[in-house]
């Protein structure tokens, strides 16, 4: 038996706890940087499956092939990668083997049960994910934490600094960017469709079910084109609301009838 009972074994929570449902938990580690995902206990490296281009995905299997990584371990290549010269995977590898190492470090060192690792906050993980080059710049109103993502930011890309800027107004900084009716509408059960429809999503424990509805119709000449287009809406709309509220899982979408 690999683990009998009362075995130690080391935990990553993969998803947070949502209502009744309790954590996802797994024993595949993965510690994300910023071009690559260090997996210590795995032997099977790869290359994200976003990237599809397939000289890309050439060019980075020959990086991939030179990396010196450590025996029993494995990464996967994120899609920040894309284009990115072999000295930017090198520098991740070695700040990601160095930062496991401290994990087991720490693992030798907590009697009993305890937290050996954790994802950065919302500052680092902003510095590590977030400041790419599709991002034109990033907004704080707070000036100690302006003074540390400009501190973690040139440890990463010094490029990169240039992008971040202080917020000072009076008027707060999500009312500002109109931000606060967006997040009231991550959490309705009715999002607007720009023709007057209208989508419901109803979250369960075991799925997430989606209705469509039209609103007003516009007559019975004009039906078909009404539904057809609520229902282009709709797969629109749904398909952002499920990034944008983090829906995975079973996904059940009502659209209306058409002939």
């Amino acid at each position: 038996e690999k683990h009998p009972i009362g075995s130690d074994i080391i935990i990553q929570i993969t998803k947070g706890q949502i209502g009744t449902k309790g954590p996802r938990t797994t024993t595949n580690l993965a510690i994300p940087g910023r071009f690559m995902v260090l997996m210590p206990f795995s032997d099977q490296s790869g290359i994200s499956r976003k990237i599809e281009d397939r000289e890309e995905r050439k060019r980075l299997k020959q990086i991939l092939a030179k990396l010196k990584i450590p025996e029993g371990m494995s990464v996967i290549l994120r899609t920040a990668g894309e284009g990115k010269k072999p000295r930017f995977f090198e520098r991740d590898l070695s700040m990601l083997v160095q930062k496991w190492e401290e994990v087991t470090q720490q693992i030798d060192t907590i009697p009993n049960h305890g937290m050996v690792y954790q994802e950065p906050d919302l500052i680092g993980r902003t510095v590590r994910d977030f400041l790419t080059e599709e991002i034109d710049r990033v907004i704080i109103d707070n000036e100690d934490d302006f003074n540390r993502i400009q501190k973690e930011v040139t440890k990463v890309s010094r490029q990169s600094k240039g992008k971040i800027s202080y917020f000072s107004d009076d008027i707060p900084v999500f009312e500002r960017f109109n931000i606060e009716r967006q997040i009231e509408q991550t959490f309705a059960r009715k999002v607007p469709l720009p023709s007057g429809g209208e989508i419901v999503i109803e979250e369960t424990e075991a799925l997430t079910a989606i209705d469509v509805n039209t609103g007003g119709f516009v007559g019975k000449r004009d039906l078909e084109e009404t539904v057809f287009k609520t229902n282009l809406e709709a797969v629109k709309e749904v398909v952002h609301q499920l990034r944008f509220r983090n829906i995975g899982g079973l996904i059940i979408i009502d659209l209306i009838d058409m002939e």
